[in-house]
């Protein structure tokens, strides 16, 4: 019998006299999923992965504290590490191999228009990226161009 048919035999006003069985559930019905890790190569995201995931600082007290303080503007989204913003979405980190691909394809890609160095930043975080040295990346790219020199 099912929840519907419990609930009508307790709202009706006859008495009906009928034996419920009662199932103890002893483990949960949903396993649990292990904690996820991501995978990340020595680069910038590493610590912050790190302290996030398991709370791990290194021993040297103020690179610990600058690390705490960096990582309260990130967090963990489907095995992602994204940076919070006041006014903006959050927006996904990315090393500097996928860093220096997309400030390529956004410059000078199919739809690259070989734009100035504050449109170019502006449209990689429209975009949804982030990382540390996208001011420095983005001056490289442009200086590397001929067609803009």
């Amino acid at each position: 019998m099912g929840t519907d048919g419990v609930s009508k035999l307790t709202s009706s006003e006859k008495e009906i006299s009928m034996d419920l069985a009662m199932e103890i559930q002893k483990h949960p019905s949903i396993e649990e999923i292990p904690t996820f890790f991501i995978q990340s190569a020595n680069g910038w995201m590493t610590p912050i992965i790190s302290f996030l995931q398991d709370g791990h600082l290194p021993q040297n007290t103020e690179e610990a504290k600058r690390i705490k303080k960096r990582a309260a503007r990130f967090t963990i989204l489907n095995d992602a590490l994204y940076k919070r913003g006041f006014s903006m979405p959050y927006l996904k980190c990315v090393d500097e191999e996928e860093a220096r691909y997309i400030l390529e394809e956004i410059y000078a890609g199919v739809c690259g228009d070989h734009a100035d160095l504050r449109s170019l930043v502006n449209k990689v975080i429209r975009t949804g990226y982030f990382w540390p040295t996208m001011q420095v990346d983005a001056v490289e790219i442009v200086k590397k161009c001929d067609k803009c020199q």
